[in-house]
């Protein structure tokens, strides 16, 4: 039964289950080097691959174990603020991040706008993700939002994707939308100011 599901997935949808087994061949590279694998087994360089990290302080919010920020640093960020809800995520973060030292690990699970503007106010990001599972819908009352001048959100409906796009435009960013395909989440990229360099 188990070999007959799989080869219906693969005759349905093969270039998903390339990209799935690709990811998960990476995933496997990345810890024998001693790095973060990605969290589910996602393909960063997929998710990302249209700005540049290089240089940037990154403020991660849903950073689960660590993984994201690690990608980040991969790609050259100069530091990484973590910043992590989920109590047994946090700790494996705790602990990841004690092996690369431009990690900022913190556990506080963002339930209000406050607290998205005191960490930018903090640590100046310059560029701020967000993956926080439908409550990036608090980006929509964040006051200092201007302060930030490039954002990477995750929008887990059709509805706070047209309400974050319009917000971002009002408020002097342009935006570029990319569809993850493998779970069919949608991406914004707001930004302002922003040159498109090197990777």
């Amino acid at each position: 039964m188990f070999i007959v599901r799989k080869f219906r997935t693969l005759r349905s949808n093969p270039v998903g289950v390339y990209h799935k087994v690709k990811a998960k061949f990476k995933a496997k590279l990345v810890k024998m080097a001693g790095g973060i694998a990605p969290i589910y087994g996602e393909d960063y360089d997929r998710h990302w691959n249209f700005t540049t990290f290089k240089n940037k302080v990154i403020l991660d919010l849903g950073a689960d174990y660590g993984s994201t920020a690690y990608y980040f640093l991969r790609k050259g960020a100069s530091k990484v603020v973590a910043v992590e809800g989920d109590t047994v995520l946090a700790s494996k973060l705790k602990a990841n991040s004690k092996k690369f030292d431009k990690i900022v690990p913190i556990e506080t699970f963002i339930d209000s706008s406050e607290k998205i503007e005191k960490l930018i106010s903090h640590y100046h990001p310059d560029l701020v993700k967000v993956d926080i599972e439908g409550y990036e819908k608090l980006l929509l009352n964040v006051y200092n939002i201007a302060n930030v001048n490039e954002w990477l959100i995750e929008a887990h409906t059709e509805q706070l994707y047209d309400s974050i796009v319009k917000f971002f435009l009002a408020h002097g960013f342009s935006t570029r939308s990319f569809l993850y395909l493998s779970n069919k989440l949608k991406i914004i990229h707001a930004y302002r100011y922003f040159s498109f360099g090197e990777k």
